[in-house]
Order: C-alpha cells, then sequence, then structure tokens
C-alpha cells in the first residue's frame, strides 16, 4: 500500500476523492483503494528547548552561553500528539511498502513531512508529490507525475537550515539580552528575534521620526485656467522633486507672473485600462479589514481560519499569493452559484466565459488566492465578523468576471516663460467593472471628466487666478496596522545599502505582491502579536488602530546591533540558502556562520560597552557581590516588599524594605546565649527582643529574614512581665503541665468575668477541648457538662 501523508486535512480529502477504490475512514486517516491518505496539522513537531538537552541551561547565564548543540531533536507538540502518533504508527505499518510526501510546495512544507519521517525513524522509500490545485484533475495529474523525494534534499537542507538558525538567534540571543537586562536591574525577559525584531525597528523609527521632526512653512501655489470653451481648470506649481517654495515673496512673484497673463496648453492623452483588483492573499485581506473594520491582523487570520475549517467556505487561508489556477476558473459558475445562495450575493452581471489577468498558473506560488469554496451553508450559522470577511472574499473573487474600465489619461500642462501648472484628469470609456463595484483607485487626485482634452492642445489659456496657502511640513504619519502591514511587504525601500536591497528584492521577484518584504503574511501578525504580547508596542483601541513603540521597545532598539534591527540578516541568510540549494554550500556552513554571528554578538553584550538599557531600578550596587543592583521585589508568599539583587541566581542578596528603600545598615547578629528562649513555634531560632519606634518592646524569632521569609513568630510581654503571644496566649516553660487529655498542648489558667478561675488546653484553636478546675486541695479535677 502507499502512504500519503498531506500537510493539511483539507488536502488529505482532496487527494482521497482524487484516488480511485472503495474507500472507508478511520480515526486520523483515510483509505482508499490500494492507499492509506493521512495529514498533519501543520507543524507537529518542535525542536528542543535548551534545557531538554541538558539541565545546565535552566540557568539563565553568560556562562552557558552559546548553547553548544551537536545533534538537533524533535519533540511531539502537546496539542497534535495523538494525530502524530497514528502518523508514526501508519509509516511503520507493515502494510504500507511506499510514503507519498504530499507537503506544500515550499521549503516550510518540505521539511515539514521530513520532520514526521525522521521522528518515525522511516526506512521505506518516498516519493514527493506537489500540489497547488485542489481539483480532482489537477491532482491526480501530479500523482502521475510524482518524483523521488531526494531530488528534493537540497530545499530540505535549505528549509531545515534556516529553522535551525532562527531557532539559534531567538534562543541564544534572547537569553543573551535577557541576562544583561537582568544584571542592569530590569525585571522580566527581553525576547530577539530575525523577523519581529526589524518590525520593531521599523516602528521605533517611525516614532522618533515623528517625534524628532521640525515643521517648517511653505507656500503651496495653485493657479485657475479658463479655457476657451469657457470651462475652468485648477493646476497646481509643477516643481522638481522634494522642491517646495519657502520664500512667500517668490510665490508672490509667481503669481504677480501668472494672473492675466496668457499661457500655452499642452495635453498628451494615453488609453489605458484599471483591472479589477486580484483575489486576496493574506496580506491584502488583513490590511483592508484593517482599513473597513479595525481588525488586528491576528483577529483577520483567526476569521479565516474559522471559515476555512469550521465551514468550509474559503480556500487556504496562509496564501501570498494573489493569483489562481486555470481550474479555478473553470470551477468559477459553481462556486459563484454557491456564494450566491449562501449570502444572496448579486451575480447576475458576472461574465463566467471572461477570463482575466488572475487565473495563471505560471505565477502560483505554493498555494493560491484565498476565494469562497463550493460549499453551502445558512448564513445565519456565521458570526458578523466572519459574514463580513466571507462577503469581502466572496465579492473579490466575484470581480474576476467583469471587463476592466477602459480610459484615457489625461496630461496637461499650462506653460508661459519657465512657470508651469501642470494637472491630470482621466475620461471613462467603458465603466466594466467600475460600473457595479465601488471606486478601487487610490488615486483620488485625478479628476474625473466627460470631455476630451485633447481639443485644447496647442492651445492657449489665460491664468484668471493664483491662490496661494500656507502650509506646514508634516513627518510620516505613525504606523497604524494598516500602512504597518502594507509596508512590510516592501522594507527593502528603507534599506541603504545596496547589497541588502538588492537581495531582499530578488528574494520576492516570483512572489507576486511582495517586494523586498521580511517575514510571510502568516507570520507578520504573529509577530506583530508577540510585539503586544511583550509590551515593545501598543495600539490603540480605536478603529484606526495607531501603533507606538514603548519605552521597553525603543530602549531594546537603541541597544541592538544593526544585524538584528535591520532586515540584513533575512537578505544574508537568502543568499546562503540560494547557495545551500544549488549545492555550493551545506546546511552545517551555514549553521557554522551563523553561530559565529551569534557568538560575537553575545561578546558584545557581554562587555557590557554598548549595552546601555535603561532601566528602572534603586541604583544602588549590591553589597553582596558589588556586580547586580538592588531591585525592588514583591514576595509572592508574604505579599510584602523586599530587595533582591538583579543578578540572581548568581547572586542571592537580599535585603529589607523600608517604604520603598532598600535596607543596607547591616544589624549586629544577635547571638544565643543560655538566657535565650527557643522559639515555641519553630523550634530552631531563638527570641530577639526589638523596639519599635515608639519605644514598644516586643519579640521576633532569629528565623525571620530580610524578605519577609522564614519563622514569622512574634510575642510581646504581658503586665506582669511574662511573654505572650500578640493575643495574649503564654509561652510553655518548665513549670507549664501537659494537657492530661491530648498530650501535645500545656494547661493555661483563665478567669471568667466573675473572678471564677479554670484551666483550658494551649491546643484549643486545634481542636482540643479539655477543661479542668482545681479541687481545695489544689489538684486537677476534669469539668463535665452535661449536653442535655
Amino acid at each position: 500500500m502507499d502512504l500519503y501523508i498531506a500537510e493539511k486535512p483539507e488536502l488529505a480529502k482532496a487527494i482521497k476523492e482524487a484516488l480511485s477504490g472503495a474507500e472507508s475512514i478511520a480515526k486520523g486517516y483515510f483509505i482508499k483503494g490500494d492507499n492509506i491518505v493521512t495529514y498533519a496539522v501543520g507543524h507537529l513537531l518542535e525542536l528542543y528547548k535548551p534545557d531538554d538537552y541538558d539541565e545546565k541551561y535552566k540557568n539563565w547565564s553568560f556562562d552557558c552561553l552559546p548553547i553548544e548543540i551537536k545533534e538537533y531533536q524533535y519533540k511531539p507538540k502537546d496539542s497534535t500528539k495523538e494525530q502524530l502518533k497514528i502518523i508514526c504508527s501508519l509509516i511503520n505499518d507493515n502494510r504500507v511498502s511506499r510514503i507519498i510526501h504530499c507537503g506544500d510546495a515550499d521549503d516550510e512544507g518540505q521539511i515539514l513531512i521530513e520532520e514526521i519521517l525522521n521522528y518515525a525513524k522511516n526506512k521505506k522509500p518516498v516519493m514527493r508529490v506537489l500540489i497547488n490545485d485542489l481539483t480532482k484533475e489537477a491532482i491526480q495529474k501530479e500523482i502521475a507525475n510524482m518524483k523521488p523525494n531526494s531530488e528534493f534534499k537540497l530545499i530540505s537542507d535549505r528549509g531545515f537550515a534556516r529553522s535551525i538558525a532562527d531557532w539559534e538567534v531567538g534562543m541564544n540571543l534572547s537569553r543573551a539580552y535577557t541576562i544583561a537586562y537582568r544584571l542592569r536591574g530590569g525585571q522580566g525577559g527581553i525576547s530577539v528575534g530575525r523577523v519581529q525584531t526589524p518590525i520593531l525597528s521599523l516602528i521605533v523609527n517611525r516614532d522618533y521620526e515623528n517625534s524628532n521632526f521640525k515643521s517648517k512653512d511653505y507656500f503651496a501655489i495653485k493657479a485657475k485656467f479658463s479655457l476657451s470653451s469657457g470651462g475652468n481648470v485648477v493646476a497646481p506649481l509643477l516643481l522638481d522633486k522634494d522642491e517646495r517654495i519657502e520664500d512667500e515673496n517668490r510665490a508672490n512673484e509667481i503669481k504677480g507672473s501668472s494672473v492675466g497673463f496668457s499661457f500655452g496648453v499642452k495635453v498628451s492623452a494615453t488609453e489605458k485600462k484599471e483591472e479589477p483588483p486580484l483575489p486576496f492573499n493574506l496580506l491584502t485581506l488583513q490590511t483592508l479589514a484593517s482599513k473597513l473594520f479595525g481588525f488586528s491582523a491576528k483577529k483577520t487570520l483567526e476569521v479565516t481560519q474559522t471559515l476555512r475549517e469550521k465551514h468550509k467556505a474559503i480556500t487556504y487561508n496562509r496564501s501570498d499569493c494573489e493569483y489562481l489556477p486555470t481550474t479555478a476558473f473553470e470551477n468559477a459558475p459553481a462556486v459563484l452559484k454557491a456564494v450566491s445562495e449562501n449570502i444572496g450575493l448579486d451575480i447576475s452581471k458576472a461574465d463566467t466565459s471572461y477570463k482575466n489577468r488572475a487565473f495563471d498558473d505560471s505565477k502560483l506560488s505554493a498555494h493560491y488566492g484565498i476565494i469562497p469554496t463550493q460549499a453551502k451553508f445558512d448564513k445565519a450559522n456565521l458570526s458578523k465578523d466572519e459574514l463580513d470577511i466571507y462577503r469581502l472574499i466572496a465579492q473579490r473573487f466575484l470581480m474576476q468576471f467583469f471587463h476592466p474600465c477602459e480610459y484615457i489619461s489625461y496630461a496637461i500642462s499650462f506653460e508661459k516663460d519657465e512657470i508651469c501648472f501642470k494637472t491630470n484628469a482621466r475620461r471613462n470609456i467603458k465603466l466594466g467593472f467600475k460600473e457595479f463595484f465601488s471606486d478601487t483607485s487610490d488615486d483620488d487626485e485625478i479628476e474625473t471628466i466627460g470631455t476630451d482634452l485633447l481639443i485644447y492642445n496647442n492651445t492657449t489659456a489665460d491664468c484668471s487666478d493664483v491662490i496661494i496657502s500656507k502650509e506646514k511640513t508634516k513627518p510620516r504619519p505613525l504606523y497604524t496596522m494598516t500602512s504597518l502591514l502594507k509596508d512590510l511587504n516592501s522594507v527593502a525601500k528603507y534599506v541603504k545599502d545596496e547589497k541588502i536591497k538588492k537581495l531582499l528584492l530578488e528574494k520576492d521577484k516570483e512572489k507576486k505582491g511582495e517586494n523586498g518584504g521580511i517575514g510571510t503574511p502568516a507570520t507578520r501578525s504573529d509577530m506583530i502579536e508577540k510585539l503586544i504580547k511583550e509590551q515593545y508596542i501598543e495600539i490603540s483601541k480605536d478603529k484606526k488602530q495607531q501603533i507606538k513603540s514603548t519605552d521597553k521597545g525603543k530602549n531594546l532598539i537603541r541597544c541592538c546591533s544593526n544585524l538584528l534591527a535591520t532586515p540584513d540578516m533575512t537578505a544574508l541568510w537568502y543568499e546562503y540558502q540560494k547557495e545551500i540549494e544549488a549545492g555550493n554550500r551545506t546546511k552545517d556552513n551555514f549553521l557554522f556562520s551563523v553561530k559565529n554571528d551569534i557568538e560575537v554578538e553575545i561578546e558584545r553584550i557581554k562587555s557590557g560597552e554598548e549595552f546601555k538599557m535603561e532601566v528602572n531600578n534603586s541604583g544602588i550596587k549590591c553589597p553582596n557581590c558589588n556586580e547586580g543592583v538592588l531591585v525592588r521585589r514583591l514576595s509572592q508568599k508574604t505579599k510584602k516588599y523586599f530587595w533582591g539583587c538583579s543578578a540572581y541566581p548568581n547572586c542571592s542578596g537580599i535585603f529589607g524594605d523600608d517604604n520603598g528603600k532598600p535596607i543596607l545598615e547591616k544589624k549586629e547578629k544577635a547571638l544565643r546565649d543560655e538566657n535565650s528562649i527557643t522559639c515555641p513555634k519553630c523550634n530552631k531560632g531563638f527570641l530577639i527582643e526589638r523596639v519599635s519606634q515608639k519605644g514598644f518592646k516586643w519579640l521576633s524569632c532569629s528565623e525571620w529574614k530580610a524578605d519577609n521569609s522564614g519563622c514569622d513568630a512574634k510575642f510581646k510581654y504581658d503586665n506582669n512581665g511574662n511573654i505572650v503571644d500578640f493575643d495574649n496566649t503564654p509561652k510553655r516553660d518548665e513549670n507549664s503541665i501537659a494537657c492530661p487529655k491530648c498530650n501535645k498542648g500545656f494547661l493555661i489558667e483563665r478567669v471568667s468575668q466573675k473572678g471564677f478561675k479554670w484551666l483550658s488546653c494551649s491546643e484549643w484553636k486545634a481542636g482540643c477541648d479539655a477543661k479542668y478546675s482545681r479541687n481545695e486541695n489544689g489538684e486537677l479535677v476534669e469539668m463535665i457538662f452535661n449536653k442535655n
């Protein structure tokens, strides 16, 4: 039998449908004819944590860095252990003679299935099938063209190299930064990574640009021209890039040289077509959902996950591709019919015979654009958020069956001597999809007209007025969720190093919609959520979702090396990974290089010369070790404050707290002598006399510690000078009489309000109800009460 292992359940179902034979279903897999089809649910395994390799890594110290790993190992994820066990049992099933690897057609999909095969210690032959299209015919075609998995070894090496390198950077440098932060008195941890830290750097730099921006005055100039037909056109003054008129006298001179004068008119026209926007990938969907509904990237991802997995309503939702396979065009009528029945979308004007640019097999990546499926459901079963997102996806797919908008783009200029005013306009010829859908153009500056402006070419127009408005330069606005997501797919534009910029752009040359980005649409939302959780950034609660870095975030970027705070690492890794895939370098060479970079960074942090991360602490050196600083902490046991060393656990210095200040004066330790009274509570320490600021004398145990832990016994003196509890309970001494009833406590004399004397057990709180009186001879007599 052949065992097909798919990356996701829906792919497994599609493969099952493409195979022939009798069908049966078991827990975690399908049987179809002479085939078994099972599935992963994303990554079922994860790399070991450092302390899984060696207990010493539980101690976070520079002495244990960098982490030394000879052989990287994987362990099951808790959430998917059961499915992994099922797959491993099938791999080793005697009925199975061959494995068919059906991971996604990229290096991540390659290693996802190979992790499982390696974990199961598979020795059976493995074939590879690359499936982009989930239709029956497409899958059957790919199965017929399957290849030995050994042909994909270099892609596998590339994928494992990147995955392990990310682990090395995250584990080693997050620990190094955390240790350095704590040594300076910081509390909590510092998390860094190849993708999340450059994203934070973008936000921090935008914040600094905004806060440090010094606005300048300038003058915007527009002129109003009267055309020969009697119409008017308003056009701004044409200036060189970044040029502004900052001198008001110059602005007035231009006005004086323009108003009342005749200008020559030049008009050029270009016929253009505006295609409907392509189907969504995850990034474009997250961006629009943020703009329209105020959704976070994570929320959009979660909603689409539910639409795909629970309702089967959409295709793969984590796609980075906007194009569709040609088979999706063939299935379009059935899909649109289902959409119409599901949510009442009007499809009557769609032309399903029109095949537009979206249907292009040559532009597909491991996945294709996010579109509706043929699944039918009652929309009442969808939440409002699910319905909103589904409607967006359905409408965007519907747009693909409308013709483009055809228009003429005009560039019209008014020239006199060295003065030129210029504007643009468009005239729609055929509205196409714009007749049925709202305007999707981002260019709101272009005026739409109904006149052919070419008739004014080489004519003249009089300038009837010049409007001068005083403006102020503005910085680029703070990031919002929408603008950040857009920027993350084109961070190369902020890179000054031409080599790095070129590598980032080359990395994305086969990815439509990506232009030198960092991360993937799915990982970006995860990284943003992590930055929020680590308190590096804050996001406003309104629909705009404005993003700002916190002091902690700015602090981290100030201390980061360029390798971490820029996209350089992603670019340089890409270059190395190309070499691995080409067979010119090995995975081990790459990891050796990464480890060297990590060691250099650890030494930089360890030296402390450049790591000047600000922390909120006392600024007082620990008297115990003279390395760390004192940090005020709250005891989880007593809920009282004390001061500990930032170098803990290497230094265990602990000091008391005096209204928010550490008590540094060392009091002379009291010594036990023959008169010392052993603490009745712990029987370890002895009682020490204390005096409050108001002169009140009391006693506490010598085992009490500065952090308010240890023995908390407290006693005072009664009116006769006897030592009693704070609740006036006498203490056992050599004259005390043991309780005859429980043999644990001792008898205490009590006096009633009427002067009657009697004795009860000191353990009455613990349940001993012994009560005695004395007869005329002074002997103990048990007091018996008639309960009736």
